[in-house]
């Protein structure tokens, strides 16, 4: 197992500023649950691929996609994290309000049903360490998989918690919508392996944990898995089809495979504009491994339209056992939602 094990901090010195800091897992293995490996005993996750999920947002559909992000994703922004008995200076970790923890897990299965995947559900028991994680990286106002005893609020469920979960830090505030919203745009030069976008889209999940405090998360991505769920053979972000603008994640586009024996290592990717052709610079990032799924991330030009459609081709992806490289495109249709 690997782990990205830096530790982060950051400095405000005004009260009204708005800065975000997040730090994504780093593994080579994602945990079975026991029981889904007894439904699932004959699956290997990530050998074979599947349709989407039965239940997933139609993205074919302007009005489905639109209708979804309203009805399961935009009101999450407008609510407050709702920490409820928690304390920095007490090291107390309080809890969430049901409407706030309902709020997260809304919209985080709306980003996977928008990518094709089957929901996950949030365990009490991982909610309340993912709470403890949370509380050690407010008291610290850094960020770390492995804090040690040293740090405030330290205990043993929390720094468990902490290592097998995205981690964000938000100034002032944090909402359940924006803590989703951060993990899935990976803003930072740290995060050009998109990991936390990864581990939420990880096929094989169903279930994950959540707790925050009023300016940090913990969401407990490493956790039960079961090697029968839906795994699209790509799931794309922003995901092939009509995509909510609101959601285009500044521009760092990536591509998963749901093969693991898939390799993006000398793919290339071009995108085009739908309606001009016009070839779109982009730049790729080198392939990083450990984030769930193998993916290829790269950044969109400065300036490019949100409100346009692209055609995106990434080319030379390599398969264990095939002599050959293959290419995979796919369109992708930005919009403003309307309400």
């Amino acid at each position: 197992m690997k782990e990205n094990t830096g530790r982060r901090s950051v400095t405000f010195t005004g009260a009204s500023l708005i800065a975000t800091l997040i730090l994504g897992l780093l593994m080579t293995t994602s945990p079975a649950d026991a029981r889904s490996n007894v439904r699932a005993r004959h699956l290997i996750a990530g050998t074979r691929t599947t349709a989407r999920w039965v239940g997933a947002v139609n993205t074919s559909s302007q009005t489905a996609v639109n209708d979804g992000y309203w009805a399961d994703y935009a009101p999450t922004f407008s609510l407050s994290i709702g920490w409820l008995g928690g304390s920095l200076l007490g090291c107390l970790p309080g809890l969430n309000t049901l409407l706030s923890t309902g709020a997260t897990l809304s919209s985080l299965n709306y980003v996977r049903s928008l990518a094709g995947l089957a929901p996950v559900r949030f365990s009490s028991k991982l909610n309340a360490s993912a709470q403890r994680a949370a509380l050690i990286m407010a008291a610290n106002n850094s960020l770390s998989h492995s804090p040690s005893r040293g740090w405030k609020c330290w205990t043993s469920a929390g720094a468990a918690a902490a290592h097998r979960s995205n981690l964000a830090l938000a100034y002032p505030r944090l909402s359940p919508g924006q803590v989703i919203g951060l993990y899935m745009s990976d803003p930072g030069a740290d995060n050009h392996g998109a990991g936390h976008r990864r581990w939420i889209l990880n096929p094989f999940s169903t279930v994950m944990g959540s707790g925050s405090t009023s300016t940090a998360n913990a969401l407990t991505v490493v956790g039960p898995t079961s090697a029968s769920q839906p795994d699209p053979s790509y799931v794309a972000w922003p995901t092939a089809g009509w995509f909510p603008n609101k959601l285009e994640p500044g521009g760092r586009w990536s591509l998963s495979s749901g093969l693991k024996s898939v390799s993006f290592a000398h793919a290339g990717v071009s995108v085009y504009d739908s309606t001009s052709g016009r070839h779109l610079t982009v730049h790729k990032y080198p392939v990083e491994n450990g984030y769930a799924q193998p993916t290829l991330v790269w950044q969109m030009p400065r300036g490019f339209s949100k409100t346009d459609a692209y055609q995106v081709v990434v080319s030379g992806i390599r398969r264990s056992g095939l002599g050959r490289a293959f290419s995979y495109a796919y369109p992708v249709r930005l919009f403003t939602p309307s309400h």
